[in-house]
């Protein structure tokens, strides 16, 4: 697999996310005749461009054609510093798009590249698994880059009759769709430094939502509108209004949807920068008028779903007919892996975009688009599953994470939560934003923006994603604030500030401070003899500007110690009284500058790039000594965020801002705590009055009785059959452990093999690996890549190695998210394999809280199959083909589609057909395809998918079959559970993957078979309790999401515990 590096040269490389082979076929059946049309209409456009002046309003520089590209324009030393800053930074810590948590990449020949090859090996049964490094060949860049790129220049000038055209087909194949993604772009070295380098980076997005660079090379005037949408959420200039209607699938400048009560979330009001928050007037109505959530909100949809696909097709110099007729328009293609797909169109009612010219000649352009346009009704249906499935532009990724996040944040809202639990979902919302900011805000920015002259939709899809997230910011902090604090108040749980201290608990904290705290201090002053520092990821800090004599101030920044309590009891009070550390902390700076005036002091909390970027993974000697070094360089990574407390002084923000690189709109000034995931400190007070009632995992009722007859053991129990259990209303320790524990102890157990993604820290499961090291075979994968668990999972990896275990860290280029565990016991009839696969990690702290499945079988098949895969994962075998096991990247996306392709056939013969799903997220082209497809043809299609997903349900004419829902609760749900009707012979799996494109392409996953019938029938039960939950959010047509705001039933996790009550009665006990 190619990483993503920038390159040595000064051209841009874009990868677009359709098929090499689709675009080959569009390519052959594209008709002369339009051709000679487009090059016509093309060469007039040209003209008109090299005719066309625009000038910026936000500066006094005017830049003239397509030129400015080469040109340095408002060339203030500033700007060139920055450049210059941007570009080492980009440099000195590239952005690796295939992250743990990016989970839609943007580099698209990871998916598509060689799609023909691999899917005909996929169909034969004789793919890889994954390449053998020996035989990795280096790519050559082709000769004809260079010509097809300059090509590339001249072909975006033109406006193209032909509606393929309209996607700019190149003469290397490359089909650019409405959101072009730069995969690379650096300077020429040979130029000087000081002008402008064509790189957007997070460090340059000037204005909200574009970069310096962009606003430079762009010749229209975009940094006041940009401002204006993020600030106001008020509209745009005229050039830039096509661009904004284009990206919510409507071309028609001022549309109908506008005068309706609900308008575009493109145009929906975000708090201006300068505002504090929470800022309640930039609140957004999410209860509508039948009393159910609604978010982001009830009063902005994400798509217009009335007018989707209009003008998806602009069809300017052939008519109608010749569009109904042509041969390249809805006509299906093999895919090699046995499933019919339609040609990757790649058109959109965004593809016509500005090309320079003036307002009025936009204008004259868009109304000859609009007369020319298709009607919707003659749109074939493939071209609309197409661009459903395939174009970001409708339903992207940042937007579906985002919701999903709002979808937890409003959890907090359940009255019938106690109080402490709602505060635990306001810090997991904070967590998952933090992790957000540090692992997709910086691709956000390089991989989004086009760089190319003209203004793409890109930027007004930032600007929408930025609006998103500052009004979640927003709600959090409303939230905690406006309602749960008080709430917490009248709980007699109390958030104090110092000032509402007597004066003996301020002595009495004094001398705590001074004990516990003040030895941890660390004042660092920054002057010409003391650099700026550097600051830890996610740290907070406190700002001080001291005054030593009247002419004289020093800015001192302390960082607050992470390694003590955010907040502190104060016993004295009969209530629970909390105060925070850094309200301590600041009362009592004079300890810490004795004889010198404090001027300003307030807090500061930063967020840094953190992704685990592997450059030269293929070529290391050691993948362990590699990690370690990339996680040092974490801590120099680009800042992506900055949050102030509202009482910093303007010129300390403004220092900040200038030694962080960072931008205004990244700055976020905040009325509260800063940092709200500290308060799962609140979730551990000993007040069970105010929080769920304690869940104890039962021990599943085949393994009750083992330790009353010796003679029975685990694995005599899954000799009988198919073991499946349903945590963590089931025990972790007494099934998974158990059987770990009990192979360490079996004498007859000869060999353990386990793959392990993540692990507590104080593993139970390492310990017995590391007993059982000494008198048996045991191989163990710790993959050192699990993002936030790098440096764990490298000391367990030693920790093994020294106990003797042979341990291997992974593939290269891949990582290992399989959740295996095999034991090979000698018994009479020779040796048998005993297997566990299972949905969730093997980590004993997460399994109470994380909902999975996991089964235990002895199955003769699966023990091949798994030993194959495991010398495989050890020893690069030539595995060829698997009898029952799926396997991710080799062939288990071809066999979702098969499965999903064999529905749709038996409800085109009017047989009945289903399709059930249980998943953490949906987002892979193709499979979404397949689903729209499926649907189409009749289909009932059932999806719990809990965090974000890409399809769109209830569609006319397309998703009226398609059902999602999300469930969340006090458990998270974890299981990925997939059961086809298959006309009556139901066929049920349960893996490790979502259905994502990291996991089906960028992963080592496992996905079983579930053979026994019992088994079948409970994974059934299962979704079905999951579809009757009456408190889920189900997804609407536009990707908002609704749910009751007062539940009326049951949840669907309280009916697993009354079920696991009643058939395994007995409790876990240590």
């Amino acid at each position: 697999m190619n990483d993503i590096k920038p390159t040595k040269s000064n051209s841009i490389e874009i990868k677009d996310e359709f098929d090499e082979e689709e675009l080959n076929k569009l390519k052959i059946n594209n008709n002369n005749d339009s051709n000679n049309k487009n090059n016509n209409n093309n060469n007039n456009n040209n003209n008109n461009n090299k005719e066309s002046t625009t000038t910026t309003t936000t500066t006094t520089t005017t830049t003239s054609g397509e030129e400015s590209d080469d040109e340095h324009t408002g060339s203030s030393s500033s700007t060139a510093a920055m450049e210059l800053h941007r570009y080492k930074i980009s440099q000195e810590c590239p952005v690796d798009f295939e992250d743990d948590y990016d989970e839609e990449s943007s580099s698209f020949d990871e998916e598509d590249e060689d799609s023909a090859a691999e899917q005909q090996e996929e169909s034969n049964g004789n793919g890889k698994l994954i390449p053998n490094p020996n035989d990795k060949k280096k790519k050559k860049r082709s000769s004809k880059s260079k010509s097809s790129k300059s090509k590339s220049k001249s072909k975006n000038k033109e406006t193209s009759a032909n509606p393929v055209h309209n996607c700019q087909l190149m003469e290397s194949g490359t089909l650019f769709s409405p959101t072009e993604f730069v995969k690379s772009s650096t300077v020429n070295p040979s130029k000087s430094p000081v002008q402008p380098i064509k790189l957007s980076s997070m460090l340059g997005l000037s204005e909200l939502g574009t970069s310096n660079v962009l606003t430079v090379q762009n010749p229209q005037p975009i940094s006041e509108p940009l401002k204006n949408d993020i600030g106001n959420g008020s509209g745009s200039n005229n050039n830039n209004n096509n661009n904004s209607n284009n990206s919510n699938g409507n071309n028609n400048g001022n549309s109908d949807s506008t005068k309706s009560k609900v308008t575009s979330l493109n145009s929906w009001d975000a708090p201006p920068l300068a505002n504090v928050l929470p800022d309640p007037s930039f609140c957004q109505d999410i209860v509508d008028s039948e009393n159910n959530f609604i978010v982001p909100s009830v009063k902005h949809t994400i798509l217009d779903v009335d007018n989707l696909f209009n003008n998806l097709i602009q069809n300017t110099n052939n008519n109608n007919n010749d569009f109904k007729s042509s041969t390249m328009i809805g006509k299906p293609f093999s895919s090699g892996d046995g499933s019919t797909s339609p040609l990757i169109s790649g058109l959109s009612s965004s593809s016509i975009l500005s090309n320079g010219n003036s307002s009025e000649q936009q204008q004259q352009q868009q109304q000859q688009q609009q007369q020319q346009s298709i009607p919707e009704s003659e749109i074939p249906i493939d071209i609309k599953v197409l661009q459903l499935s395939g174009s970001r532009m409708f339903f992207n990724r940042e937007l579906s994470e985002l919701i999903y996040f709002y979808r937890i944040l409003y959890e907090a809202y359940n009255p019938t939560y106690p109080i402490l639990e709602r505060v635990r979902f306001i810090a997991i919302t904070s967590q998952n934003l933090d992790m957000y900011f540090c692992k997709r805000a910086l691709k956000l920015r390089l991989g989004y923006i086009s760089t190319r002259k003209t203004l793409k939709p890109e930027e007004h899809y930032i600007n929408m994603v930025l609006n998103t997230t500052r009004n979640l910011i927003n709600e959090i902090y409303n939230i905690y604030m406006n309602i749960l604090a008080p709430e917490l108040s009248n709980n007699n749980v109390f958030i104090i500030k110092y000032s509402d201290l007597t004066e003996p608990e301020k002595i009495q904290l004094r001398g705590f401070f001074l004990q516990h705290v003040f030895p941890l201090m660390t004042p660092l002053v920054v002057d010409a003899g003391h650099p700026f520092p550097n600051l830890s990821n996610l740290s907070l800090n406190i700002a001080v500007l001291l005054k030593h004599d009247e002419d004289t101030t020093r800015f001192v920044r302390i960082k607050v110690p992470q390694r003590i309590p955010r907040f502190v009891h104060i016993k004295q009070r009969s209530n629970y009284s909390i105060i925070p550390m850094e309200e301590i902390i600041l009362a009592n700076l004079d300890t810490l500058f004795p004889n010198t005036k404090i001027l300003t002091k307030s807090l500061f909390r930063v967020s840094r790039h953190n992704d685990l970027k592997l450059s030269g993974e293929d070529q290391a000697n050691d993948l362990l000594e590699l990690i370690k070094t990339e996680l040092h360089k974490r801590k120099f990574a680009p800042m992506v965020r900055l949050e102030v407390s509202h009482n910093m002084p303007a010129e300390i923000l403004d220092m900040l801002k200038t030694q962080l690189a960072l931008d205004a709109y990244d700055v976020y000034v905040i009325n509260g705590p800063l940092g709200l995931q500290d308060l799962f400190e609140l979730c551990k007070l000993n007040l069970p009055h105010l929080k769920f009632q304690p869940w104890v995992p039962h021990i599943p009722s085949r393994l009750v009785n083992l330790a009353k007859y010796p003679s029975e053991d685990v694995f005599s129990v899954i000799r009988k059959g198919e073991l499946l259990v349903n945590l963590p209303y089931l025990s972790f320790n007494s099934s998974v452990q158990f059987f770990i524990e009990s192979a360490v102890k079996d004498p007859k157990v000869l060999a353990i093999k386990i793959a392990i993604y993540r692990t507590n820290s104080n593993s139970q499961l390492i310990r017995a690996l590391c007993e059982a090291a000494s008198h048996k075979e045991v191989m163990v994968l710790v993959d050192l890549k699990a993002s936030g668990d790098e440096e764990q999972n490298t000391k367990f990896a030693r920790l093994l190695e020294q106990a003797g275990c042979h341990v291997s860290y992974g593939l290269v280029g891949l990582k290992t998210h399989a959740k295996i565990a095999m034991v090979v016991r000698e018994e009479e009839n020779g040796l048998r394999e005993y297997l566990n696969i299972s949905t969730g990690n093997y980590n004993a702290s997460t399994s109470d809280v994380y909902a999975d499945i996991c089964l235990f079988s002895c199955d003769p098949d699966l023990g091949e199959d798994m030993c194959n895969l495991f010398n495989y994962l050890t020893g690069y075998s030539r595995v060829s083909s698997f009898k029952k096991l799926l396997i991710a990247p080799m062939n288990m996306r071809s066999t979702l589609i098969q499965l999903i392709d064999n529905e749709a056939k038996n409800a085109r013969e009017g047989k009945d057909a289903t399709i059930n799903a249980v998943m953490n997220g949906l987002d892979d082209k193709r499979l979404v395809n397949a689903l729209y497809q499926a649907s189409i043809a009749g289909v009932k299609i059932t999806l719990v998918v809990r965090g974000r997903c890409r399809i769109l349900p209830g569609i006319k004419g397309i998703s009226e079959n398609i059902k999602v829902i999300s469930i969340l609760g006090r458990f998270l749900e974890h299981s990925r559970i997939y059961c086809f009707h298959n006309n009556g012979k139901p066929k049920a799996y349960i893996a490790s993957a979502d259905w994502l494109h990291r996991n089906l392409k960028r992963r080592v996953e496992v996905m079983v078979p579930v053979d026994d019938a019992n088994n079948i029938k409970q994974l059934y039960e299962i979704i079905n309790v999951y579809c009757n939950d009456s408190n889920a959010w189900e997804m609407l047509s536009d990707g908002r999401y609704k749910k009751r705001s007062s539940p009326i039933d049951e949840d669907s996790q309280t009916q697993f515990m009354k079920q696991t009550n009643q058939k395994h009665p007995v409790i876990w006990s240590k």
